[in-house]
This record gives C-alpha cells, sequence and structure tokens, in this order.
C-alpha cells in the first residue's frame, strides 16, 4: 500500500498529533503481528488495546492511536482521538474512497471463505487482486483490510453476521460494486429465527448494489438494480455433475458457452463456488473460459473438506465451521468412500429452538451415510449421538476426545472430522495427523 503521514491520518480522524510527522505503511490492531512501519490501533475488547501501545512501538510501529494524553517516545508519534474503533473506520473509508478499482462482497451461510479464496486465485491470474487475509469478516476485520487496502484492479471481502442489522453496517463501510450470495441455508437462527430472517439478513447486501450474483431460487428477493443468477437455472447453470472421493467432475453453461470443470475436492462446495467465479469473471470481463484449466489446482481454505491421504487412511478435515448444510455436504462425501467411515462430530452453536432437531438429523444423515462409527463431542452433540443407530461414544470435553483419537484405530478407514469452530476440533484433525508424521 502506498504510505500517508501522520498529519493526513490526524486530519482523517479528526485528531491530535503528537509527536513527529511519519509515514505510515500499514495498520494493525494486533500489536503482535506488528512488523515495522505500522500504526498500532488500540481496541477495547477483553483486554484494552491501551495497554499495548508501548509494546507496539517497541516492535516498530512508527504511531499509534491513543484515547488517553501520553506522550510519544523520540522518533514516534500518537494520534490522540475520542474513540480509536471510530477513527478505524474512518480510515478504512478514506481508503475506500480513494480505491479506484471493483469491490465484490461476498456473504452466505456457507462458503464465503473458500468463493472468496477461489476469486482471488482466480481473478489474480488475470489482475492485481487484492482480499481479506483468514477469516476478517466482521466490523474490525473489515476495518483492518480495507485500512491496508493497495491500488489493485479487484477487492475481494466476504462479510459475516449472526445477529441482524451487521451485514447493512459492513455494507456501508464497504460500499461494494458487486454483492454476492453464496447459498442461505439455516445458520444463527438463534438471533435469526427461522430461515425467512437469515434470508433477509443475507440479501440486505443486494439493497442499492448495482450488480449481484444470486442462487436462482433467491432471485426475486435481491434488491441490486441488476441480477445475475447461478445454479440448477440461471445466467451460470449446472448441467451435468458427479462426485467421487477423487474429485468432482461437472459441466457449466455460462451465458450459452460450454465449460468441462474437475477438482480434485469432492462435494459441492468449489461447485458452487466455480458458479459464482464465472458469473463475476463474466461481470469484469475476465476469460472464463481458462477458469477450468485453473480450477485443477486451487486448495480450498485449511479446515474446508480438506482430504489428506496417509497409507490406508484418509482424513477429511472439515473442521473449521459447521451449520446444517455444510454438515450434510460433509457427510454426502464421506458417504462416496468404500472403507469403514467414522464421523468425529462437534457441536453446532447458534440454531436456537432448532437446535435440538437440527442435531438429531445429523445422526439420521450419518446412518443414512454408511457411518460405522460415530464420536460426539458436547452436550448439543448428544442429540446426534441418541438418534445414530453404530458404534458411538460421546465425550464431554476436548481433552477425552483427543485422548480417544490417540488410541484409535485407524487403518483403512476414512475418518470425517466436522464441528462449529468452538469446538476446536481443528485439534483433532491435529491428532490424526501427527500419527502419521511425527
Amino acid at each position: 500500500m502506498s504510505s500517508i503521514s501522520a498529519r493526513k491520518l490526524a486530519e482523517i480522524v479528526k485528531g491530535e498529533l503528537l509527536g513527529e510527522n511519519l509515514k505510515v505503511n500499514g495498520f494493525h490492531f494486533d500489536s503482535r503481528q506488528i512488523k515495522g512501519g505500522e500504526l498500532f490501533v488500540p481496541l477495547k475488547g477483553k483486554v484494552d488495546g491501551h495497554a499495548y501501545i508501548e509494546d507496539s512501538l517497541k516492535k516498530g510501529a512508527v504511531g499509534a492511536l491513543t484515547e488517553r494524553f501520553l506522550s510519544p517516545p523520540p522518533s514516534k508519534f500518537l494520534i490522540k482521538v475520542k474513540d480509536a474503533f471510530s477513527a478505524f473506520k474512518d480510515i478504512a473509508l478514506y481508503k475506500r474512497r480513494n480505491f479506484k478499482g471493483t469491490t465484490v462482497a461476498i456473504t452466505g451461510s456457507v462458503g464465503k471463505s473458500t468463493t472468496k479464496e477461489l476469486l482471488y486465485y482466480l481473478f489474480s491470474k488475470f489482475k492485481s487482486t487484492y482480499r481479506n487475509p483468514k477469516s476478517f469478516n466482521n466490523l474490525i476485520g473489515l476495518s483492518y483490510t480495507l485500512s491496508n487496502l493497495p491500488p489493485s484492479s479487484f477487492y475481494v471481502q466476504e462479510l459475516g453476521t449472526n445477529s441482524p442489522g451487521e451485514i447493512k453496517e459492513l455494507k456501508e463501510l464497504l460500499k461494494p460494486d458487486i454483492a454476492v450470495i453464496t447459498k442461505v441455508a439455516l445458520a444463527h437462527t438463534e438471533a435469526f429465527k427461522d430461515l425467512k430472517g437469515v434470508i433477509k439478513e443475507k440479501l440486505s447486501l443486494t439493497k442499492g448494489v448495482p450488480i449481484s450474483v444470486v442462487p436462482f431460487e433467491l432471485k426475486e428477493k435481491a434488491e441490486s438494480k441488476e441480477v445475475i443468477t447461478f445454479g440448477k437455472e440461471g445466467n451460470v447453470r449446472l448441467t451435468f455433475l458427479n462426485f467421487s472421493p477423487f474429485g468432482t467432475t461437472f459441466k457449466v453453461n455460462a451465458f450459452g458457452r460450454e465449460l468441462s470443470f474437475k477438482t480434485p475436492v469432492p462435494g459441492y462446495s468449489v461447485v458452487n463456488s466455480t458458479l459464482i467465479a464465472v458469473a463475476v469473471g463474466a461481470l469484469l470481463s475476465l476469460p472464463f473460459n481458462e477458469f477450468p484449466e485453473l480450477l485443477s489446482d486451487f486448495t480450498p481454505p485449511s479446515g474446508r473438506l480438506a482430504v489428506e491421504n496417509f497409507g490406508s487412511t484418509t482424513l477429511i478435515d472439515d473442521s473449521y465451521n459447521a451449520n446444517p448444510s455444510s454438515v450434510e455436504n460433509a457427510l454426502k462425501v464421506l458417504s462416496l468412500y468404500e472403507k469403514e467411515k467414522v464421523f468425529i462430530f462437534g457441536e453446532m452453536l447458534e440454531l436456537g429452538e432448532l437446535s435440538e432437531r437440527e442435531h438429531e438429523k445429523v445422526g439420521e444423515l450419518a446412518n443414512a451415510a454408511g457411518v460405522s462409527l460415530l464420536l460426539t463431542l458436547g452436550k448439543r452433540a448428544l442429540k446426534a449421538h441418541e438418534t445414530f443407530k453404530g458404534d458411538k461414544y460421546h465425550f464431554n470435553s476436548l481433552e477425552s476426545l483427543v485422548e480417544f483419537v490417540k488410541g484409535l484405530p485407524l487403518e483403512n478407514r476414512v475418518i470425517l472430522v466436522k464441528g462449529s469452530r468452538f469446538n476446536r476440533l481443528d485439534l483433532v484433525s491435529k491428532t490424526i495427523r501427527e500419527r502419521f508424521t511425527s
């Protein structure tokens, strides 16, 4: 990113500059991530970031925002502001106003990160492309990503929500040119009550946006000026699909042009993301006819249906997160294998009144998928344990589950690990991995 002076930053955030007028080449709210030349933003959460101002300056930050009257060290600066988070958003808005490229916003119940990474992977082959790091998809993450926005042709940003009104607030800061809805399914219903509430929140991203790309079945609910659709019907539609343990082959009709794809990633997630990529690629006048060759080398983000083979053992690591739709997709992938199937399942969070029945359904889906051994973690997952008919063990702590997995026979088995991030089932996947790599 291009540098900006401390004096200019003070003007942007309506703050008071204390110290030298130095150049800033980046922004960060985590002092542990300071590399040198950044402005440190002290946010208030479980701890007050003001406690780390001194540490950030010692690590190489050239300056920091502060809500308190402090004296800057030699060759450093501080900017006194009323509210550090509001100032952070002011910087983000300034960078967005000065961005000349095209901004693509992505939300949905499933597939946000995979779609974001696929768009970045494909588009960057043709033009300079920027995207949010990790899963920085809330207001803090968006402020960070926008503040560090470099000159580029395309900017891809995922947006998350778990309460009404969040998408609207994020959209007002991001001001997207293209809005993408990956899929709307049961998720966060503790806050949204039912699927209608989820749809309303997700589709609010399309209101007032020039163009939106949405599943065909949501076309009439989109509120953008122009709507492009994808799915089994629509402008970009799936005409053939075949799953196997070794990957997925599928065909797409995109605005009348036929494309054939093959990916080593099993399941529907990459297929859905590819339909979106083709639609957005066409809108951006990219040569989407080259996407099929590029897709064969794409790898989804860590913990999203990542298939790893260790001799006769297959690990399907889908531990990043879980809701009813993503669990169903993961079990469909598991069902493709002829080996003995083991399902390690953690709780699905924020489902409210629907939680008990949706967890019961997981046990039923595991039966239908041919699972022979089910390991469940947490109080909510006990309902899946109860409806499952094969061999099963339930655990109330992650530590006890990990200890069990350390002694679990793995030969000639395929093991699916799936649960909400809160469960930390990535540690279970890590335990299985270490048994073969240590």
